[in-house]
């Protein structure tokens, strides 16, 4: 779970990871060359770089570099942008086999892990860097309300030596479609748009690492043994700038937003961090951070706000360069569009649901919601739903599943996860383009349970996906919805069964087959890598009539 939970808080502008002791660092690390790599003392590479650069160039009209396309709907766009992701990474391969400090960086790996040689290439916040941070750190606890302990350690780091430290990650190499990981949440939705023809979906930890590399603006980092602490310990996180020589003035609202991240620490006794490891579920994952990051987001400074801008006045800021921005947008597209728009709706759509919130109940509410997190986002979206504490139906059809469908003698025990309200609209939004379509679907959602089922003998893997509403009127209405959502996603190339053109209805993708399954009560989506089982696990399906979970009174 955790190497689920880096890779999706590590793109955004806040992100938690764990970093080994300052002190454990020998004194070898310290004296590499590697650490001398200051942006302006480091020259770009002739060839690698001229490489990247024709890469990410803007289009001039060729038809060799046409721009990336960010509005992808269907597979064979997908297909095309994984293509041209490649291309990008390649030269970005490139780049890193043609620095020496990337050279020294990797012959250090014989003695010291990464986190260490991550932990040389900190420098701490000194100086003037140091006071407008104070500075920032005392408004910041002022506008959220909470006083502010202390200061955490403040660290800077250029990109160019992020980029470095990324080139140790022999991953960013490796076919993207490797499934041998071990995921809990999100493995299931990983699988299913891989059989469903989105090769692009999941590029294995790049976003942590490459992406990072190339436009990361800063991070909150992780309290040092934080599984130790009680709650009301003296521990303290640490906030990471990616800037150098000396931070630009654009991130002063960068780093209130992580030192926001450090009240919220504060203010739950220092179990911010345990909150994302005992997550579950992406929709839960997704839940808690709308909480953590739409408040970090509804509270962050601008330097233009006075009095704060008065204060900073005279502090010499250093140059912002953002050369590699396009490069940056490029990779972060290498996510499926609905992993993308899920993944920045926590600083979206979380801090206007936030600002809602703060605005009918007081800040106290999302205080007490850091204390108790939501398990939906169905809370989220739907102010009353959070009021009465409502929560995802239970579905119970699990089991049965398995044992008319899947039987133990030749299934493994499946990966389950819950999507969530949030990720079927993204689903239906990316897809088909329609808005008003997406929230019709997703508005009457009641709960889902996503599966990965995978044959003992490692011969076969099905996903199944059932999606409940809260009543028969919605039910209908996002039965329509989704299947303009199946039609959409296959550029049309889906049919109806000739027997059942109603409620069942067939697509043979480019990795696999899909089946979307109608039935009187729930809907079911069918992914498998044949045609044949998915027609087997669909019949099974149609076949048995399984749970009502609306009320009596629907």
């Amino acid at each position: 779970m955790l190497r689920v939970l880096l890779l999706l808080l590590g793109l955004g502008l806040a992100a938690i990871f764990s970093a080994a002791c300052v002190d454990e660092i020998p004194t070898a690390t310290q004296e590499s060359r590697a650490l001398e790599t200051p942006e302006e003392s480091t020259p770009h590479p002739d060839q690698a770089q001229q490489a990247a650069e024709e890469a990410t160039a803007p289009d001039d009209g060729s038809e060799d570099d046409q721009p990336i396309r960010t509005d992808i709907y269907s597979y064979r766009s997908v297909r095309r942008f994984a293509d041209r992701m490649l291309e990008v990474l390649a030269a970005e391969r490139v780049w890193c086999d043609e620095q020496v400090e990337v050279d020294a960086l990797r012959a250090m790996l014989d003695d010291h892990d990464k986190e260490h040689i991550w932990r040389s290439l900190l420098v701490p916040a000194a100086g003037e860097d140091l006071r407008a941070v104070r500075i920032i750190a005392e408004a910041t606890a002022q506008v959220r309300g909470i006083p502010m302990q202390e200061l955490p350690p403040v660290f800077l780091i250029s990109r160019t030596s992020l980029r470095h430290h990324a080139c140790l990650f022999e991953e960013i190499w490796e076919d993207p479609t490797d499934e041998d990981r071990d995921w809990t949440v999100g493995r299931p939705a990983s699988r299913l748009a891989i059989l469903l023809g989105q090769d692009v979906e999941d590029y294995s930890d790049l976003e942590q690492s490459w992406l990072s590399a190339t436009l990361a603006w800063g991070w909150y980092g992780e309290i040092p043994d934080a599984d130790e602490l009680e709650p009301g310990a003296d521990g303290v996180g640490e906030v990471i700038i990616v800037s150098r020589p000396s931070m630009p003035a654009v991130f002063v609202d960068v780093i209130s937003h992580e030192l926001v991240h450090f009240l919220q620490d504060q203010w739950t006794g220092w179990r911010l961090h345990d909150w994302y490891r005992d997550v579950e579920t992406t929709d839960q994952l997704q839940a808690l951070r709308w909480v953590v990051e739409g408040d970090a987001s509804l509270n962050e400074l601008y330097l233009l706000n006075a009095p704060l801008s008065d204060r900073l006045a005279d502090f010499e800021w250093g140059p912002e360069r953002n050369a590699e921005l396009a490069l940056w947008y490029r990779a972060y597209h290498a996510l499926t569009p609905q992993d993308s728009e899920n993944l920045f709706a926590a600083y979206d759509q979380g801090r206007s649901v936030l600002a809602a919130l703060r605005e009918d109940r007081g800040q106290e509410a999302i205080d007490a919601l850091l204390l108790d997190p939501p398990e939906s986002t169905e809370q989220l979206l739907h102010p009353e739903k959070l009021r009465l504490d409502e929560q995802p139906v239970e579905l119970v059809d699990l089991e049965r599943l398995r044992t008319e469908i899947f039987p133990e003698a030749d299934w493994s025990e499946p990966i389950v996860d819950r999507m969530g309200e949030q990720w079927l609209n993204t689903l239906i939004l990316t897809t088909t383009r329609f808005t008003t379509l997406a929230r019709a679907v997703a508005t009457g959602w009641g709960s889902d349970q996503m599966a990965l089922w995978q044959s003992q003998d490692g011969s076969a893997e099905v996903v199944t996906w059932q999606v409940v509403f809260d009543h028969d009127a919605h039910h209908r209405e996002a039965v329509n919805g989704l299947r303009g959502w199946f039609y959409s996603h296959s550029a049309l190339e889906a049919v109806p069964d000739q027997d059942d053109p109603a409620n069942l209805h067939k697509w043979d993708g480019p990795n696999g087959a899909a089946r979307l399954v109608i039935r009187p009560h729930s809907v079911w989506v069918v992914a498998a890598d044949s045609p044949a089982l998915a027609d087997r696990v669909a019949e099974g399906i149609r076949s048995r009539a399984w749970t009502n979970y609306w009320p009596p009174d629907s």
